[in-house]
Order: C-alpha cells, then sequence, then structure tokens
C-alpha cells in the first residue's frame, strides 16, 4: 500500500510540473522573409509592428525559428553626421604573462562615467577570450560585463593605418577610476597592443519617421473661445511628435494643449503654442506615447476659430538586429504575464552593427487563434483541461488509498 501511495503521488507531482511548464500563448505573429544564408541581419520595427509590440514602454518582441527563442540587439536608429576624433588615454599599464595572459589596465582622463572605449591592436585573425572589470583603488577590482571575445571581424581598420584595426569595446554606464582588461592568451600568442581611448565630439541625429496624416475633426462646444480637435489615429502607435495644420487665418498665434484619450478618460501629454510664423507646428513628446485618439486644445480667446487641416504622425525609427541560420522566422509577442525579453545581445552591440547586413522586413502582425499562440497544438499533457482531469484522478486514488489503508490497520487490530 505504501508503494501505491508513492506512485499516486509520483504521478500527481509530474501533472502539476507539466501544468507549470505549459508554454505562454503569445497574440500576435509577424512572419519574416526566409533566411537563406547565416549571418547578422537587420529587422526593422514597422509602423504596423510597433503598434503591437509597444507596451507598458517595452518592446514585447520574441524572434522564433520553430520553438527556439533567438536572442537579438535592439535600439534606436541614428543618422552619424560624425564619427568624431580617436582620444588615446595617457599610456597604460602593459603585463605580458608568456603562455597565460596579458593584462591591460588604463585610467580614463578627463575622469568620466564612460559607456564605451575603443580599444587599437595589430590587425590579426585570432579571437580572444577577456575578462573586464573595474576598481577604484587597483586592489579590489569588480566585475562590469560577462566574459566576451575580442573579434577582429568586429573591428575596423584605422584610417591611414592599414596594419592597426579598432574595436569597439560597450560595458554599463560605469564611473570607476581605473578598468582592466584581462586577454586569455593560453590558447594562442599574444595580440600587438596598440592603445586605448575614446572618441570626442562623435555627432549622430535620432531618425524618425512620417506614419501618415489623419484630418482634425472638431468637437462641438458652446464656446468657440476654447477649440477642441479629435485626432483618431488608425491604430494605437507608439508617436514621439505630432504635427498640426491649420488652414485659416492667415495669421494667429494660439496657446494649445495635446491630451490622450485612454479608458474615455483625458492625460496630458504637452502644451505649448500653434502659430502660422512656424513652418511646421509641433508637439514632442517625451516618451513615445501609445494611444489611439488625441485631443488638441486650442485657446482662441476673441479671434476668430481656426480651420484645421491634417495632423501628421512621427515615431522614432527602431531596429532589431540579430545572428540568424537559414530558415524560417517569426516574431511574436503579447503573451499574458511576460515582460519583454532583456538578451546578453546588448553587450555585443557593436560587433552585431557592423557584421549586420541585409535587411529583413516583416510582415503585418496577425492575431493568433488559442490554439496557434502557444506555438502548438495542445496535447493531453499540454492541455490545461485534461491536467486539471488527471489531477482530479489522482486525487481520488489517493483517497481509495488511504481508505484501504484504514481498513487494513482496523482488521489488523481485530
Amino acid at each position: 500500500m505504501k508503494k501505491s501511495c508513492l506512485i499516486s503521488i509520483s504521478i500527481l507531482l509530474a501533472v502539476m510540473g507539466t501544468s507549470a511548464q505549459e508554454r505562454p500563448e503569445f497574440e500576435w505573429e509577424a512572419p519574416l522573409p526566409e533566411v537563406r544564408s547565416a549571418g547578422f541581419y537587420r529587422i526593422p520595427v514597422t509602423p504596423a509592428l510597433s503598434a503591437k509590440a509597444w507596451r507598458n514602454g517595452e518592446w514585447d518582441i520574441r524572434i522564433f525559428r520553430d520553438s527556439a527563442e533567438i536572442p537579438y540587439f535592439i535600439e534606436r536608429n541614428y543618422e552619424w553626421l560624425s564619427e568624431g576624433d580617436f582620444i588615446a588615454y595617457a599610456t597604460p599599464e602593459l603585463v605580458f604573462v608568456p603562455g597565460k595572459e596579458t593584462v591591460i589596465v588604463f585610467e580614463p582622463k578627463p575622469q568620466q562615467a564612460i559607456r564605451e572605449f575603443g580599444l587599437r591592436y595589430a590587425n590579426t585573425a585570432v579571437k580572444k577570450n577577456v575578462v573586464l572589470t573595474g576598481s577604484n583603488d587597483r586592489q579590489l577590482w569588480y566585475a562590469l560585463r560577462p566574459p566576451f571575445q575580442l573579434d577582429p571581424a568586429a573591428a575596423v581598420p584605422v584610417k591611414g593605418k592599414d596594419t592597426i584595426i579598432e574595436e569597439t569595446i560597450t560595458l554599463p554606464v560605469s564611473g570607476f577610476r581605473y578598468f582592466r582588461l584581462v586577454i586569455n592568451d593560453s590558447a594562442s600568442a599574444p595580440i600587438l597592443f596598440n592603445c586605448v581611448g575614446f572618441r570626442r565630439d562623435a555627432d549622430r541625429r535620432e531618425v524618425i519617421r512620417r506614419i501618415g496624416g489623419v484630418p482634425m475633426q472638431l468637437l462641438k462646444g458652446k464656446d468657440r473661445r476654447t477649440d477642441r480637435f479629435l485626432v483618431v489615429l488608425p491604430a494605437a502607435y507608439p508617436l514621439s511628435e505630432l504635427r498640426l495644420q491649420f488652414l485659416q487665418p492667415q495669421m494667429y498665434r494660439r496657446d494649445a494643449v495635446l491630451f490622450a484619450i485612454e479608458n474615455g478618460r483625458e492625460r496630458q501629454l504637452a502644451f505649448g503654442s500653434v502659430s502660422s510664423e512656424d513652418s511646421v507646428n509641433r508637439f514632442p513628446l517625451r516618451e513615445a506615447e501609445a494611444c489611439d485618439s488625441l485631443v488638441v486644445q486650442v485657446e482662441n480667446g476673441d479671434n476668430p476659430p481656426l480651420v484645421p487641416g491634417d495632423a501628421e504622425l512621427w515615431q522614432d525609427e527602431w531596429g532589431m538586429t540579430a545572428q540568424l541560420e537559414p530558415g524560417r522566422y517569426a516574431l511574436r509577442g503579447g503573451a499574458l504575464g511576460q515582460r519583454a525579453p532583456v538578451y546578453d545581445a546588448a553587450y555585443f552591440a557593436t560587433k552585431y552593427r557592423r557584421l549586420a547586413g541585409e535587411v529583413l522586413a516583416p510582415g503585418d502582425p496577425v492575431v493568433l487563434q488559442k490554439d496557434e499562440a502557444g506555438g502548438e497544438s495542445k496535447t493531453f499533457f499540454t492541455s490545461k483541461r485534461w491536467v486539471w482531469l488527471g489531477i482530479v484522478l489522482v486525487v481520488g486514488l489517493l483517497g481509495f488509498v488511504v481508505r484501504s489503508m484504514v481498513r487494513e490497520m482496523k482488521k489488523n487490530r481485530d
């Protein structure tokens, strides 16, 4: 009887474990073009995708190949106007331990928080494993990022020095006084170090794109001293800027406030003014706001009302970069209770950027049916209905075993 009881309990735990491992149900899916060769690919976040994937201020996007989740790196797109000048730090401390490691210790000056630095070394085809740490006293060294590889494929040639390459090393924003690189030389001869430094006066501009224009509709009111215009968006796009057009009068200047409509309530997003002297009436939004309806409130005072034109919708341009093998992939998101994914690919952002080539433009997201949302049809062991039925049966079996044991105990007592 004891053996039967143990078997029943084991079955119950197995069924409950199966229930806990059930795969999340995604709300939407967007297909990617077929990948025909291995490499790093750029995947733009299209307006249609942004309307589905922007959730609670984060990008809720996952890349899948069948049931395998693929890590990626996502960032805003920038137009680089100038890469800036490379400034080398003062001569660092360099220690070679033959057959074991190369240690480089440097002190950034001027002293300031850094998020990346450039490492220059002689051209090579050899990759090296590296550990990066930081310290304020050169006694205790603290971890900054997981171990990584120096990869010549991610470096760029230095202008005017064909035999020297520069690789950018990224790290979380850090204000340590000293930084140490420990390069593993146990598998090959050391690389020839040149210098370490930073880029000064690099100039870049954020890229924003126009989604489209929609008409502004005048909301009727008793008093035209204050006009309210409704802007209905085709979808809940995350917007970074709203541009307004007014047709008449020829000269005007009015105070204005922008509101978002959420669940029947209004929330103020921005305030400013609209004027005929400005070529474009812009309402920049400090953070990307996702909503499907906006209200523009204009204070006319004693002036004649404005005749509305269109409202232009603009958003920040974002893109993902992923390392993919040949095959078919899809983007998924919207699973209840899941937060936006975080991958260590962010630590290799520079490498991803430089190796990225072909662009894979995703198709428009489609809503998944319940039996598709988990990626596969449910079987006996993945359907909640059957799991609960199994639990009930096992509990019943346990009750039967306990009852039999009680009867046997009474019989032995008599």
